[in-house]
């Protein structure tokens, strides 16, 4: 069986709140960060709060279940040698349904909470993410195309890191050329982001309008990748089958202390991910009766 590579590095986002001790704060992680961008009322608090309780519920015991499943069936392709460049983008593909399945539960109970917002409020959520997309644009500003690069180089090369211990200099090589082969989405990405920010904000002026609000967020938070253009769509594609290509050939370089040490997280992230959904049914089923 060829050693396991880093084939889900980025596949979830899971690093900051997988483990079992971290995920029993995630309903605290949502209400503080909602807070830096609205301060609510007693009633819409009271709402929001029920709210979340009922989805960190839902999460835990059915939605842990999919990544677990997919997160074996990634190892089980890379046992099987069958898992392509090709594959990898369909599993990326997959993990962002998973994520825009987290919108597909939680907005109808949030349909009414966003249309009880008053004007001072909308002005509140608008000012911070207009604040978000300047820092992000100051973020990138008069960078060279080197910058970029060598920044890009910085951030794979500190995931790997993570997952397999330490990256070898042929590593960091492999690295660097995906880099400079891959091609550039920076300015459509930021033109995206722009304009799914000001769709949001024409979303939220007509708030009161019930049916033309779930309309607008329902593209916005779960098929938000319609904003972009077709080129975009593609050239993401293009990349993220280069990325697969990465992992592949990283696999085939790695040692035996590398592998052990991504096999160690992986089987951690996957038993943690586990144990959380049974303890999430129990949960679920208590509830049930009580």
């Amino acid at each position: 069986m060829k050693k396991a590579v880093l084939l889900v590095v980025l596949l979830f986002g899971l690093t900051a709140c997988s483990t079992k001790f971290s995920y029993h704060f995630l309903d605290w992680a949502i209400g503080w960060e909602l807070d830096d961008y609205v301060s609510l009322d007693k009633n819409q608090q009271k709402v929001v709060d029920g709210l979340i309780d009922k989805f960190v519920l839902w999460h835990q015991s059915e939605e842990l279940g999919h990544y677990v499943a997919q997160l074996t069936e990634v190892e089980q392709q890379i046992q099987t040698n069958t898992l392509t460049p090709a594959l990898w983008a369909e599993h990326v593909t997959l993990a962002k349904r998973h994520w825009f399945r987290l919108f597909e539960f939680a907005l109808p109970e949030m349909l009414p909470i966003i249309s009880s917002l008053t004007d001072e409020q909308v002005k509140q959520i608008l000012t911070q993410s207009r604040k978000d997309e300047q820092e992000l644009i100051k973020e990138f500003a008069g960078k060279t195309p080197e910058q970029l690069q060598q920044e890009a180089d910085e951030n794979l090369i500190e995931q790997f890191d993570d997952w397999l211990g330490s990256v070898t200099d042929e590593q960091k090589t492999l690295i660097h050329q995906y880099n400079q082969q891959r091609l550039s989405t920076l300015d459509m990405w930021l033109d995206y982001r722009h304009e799914w920010l000001r769709q949001f904000e024409v979303a939220l002026g007509q708030r009161s309008d019930i049916p033309l609000l779930t309309e607008r967020l329902t593209l916005l938070m779960t098929r938000p990748d319609e904003l972009k253009s077709e080129k975009y769509r593609a050239i993401l594609r293009q990349n993220t089958e280069a990325f697969g290509g990465l992992l592949l050939t990283i696999n085939a370089s790695l040692s035996a202390k590398q592998s052990k040490h991504f096999y160690k997280k992986l089987n951690k992230l996957i038993q943690d991910l586990r144990e959380l959904n049974q303890e999430g049914i129990e949960k679920l089923a208590k509830a049930a009766k009580d």
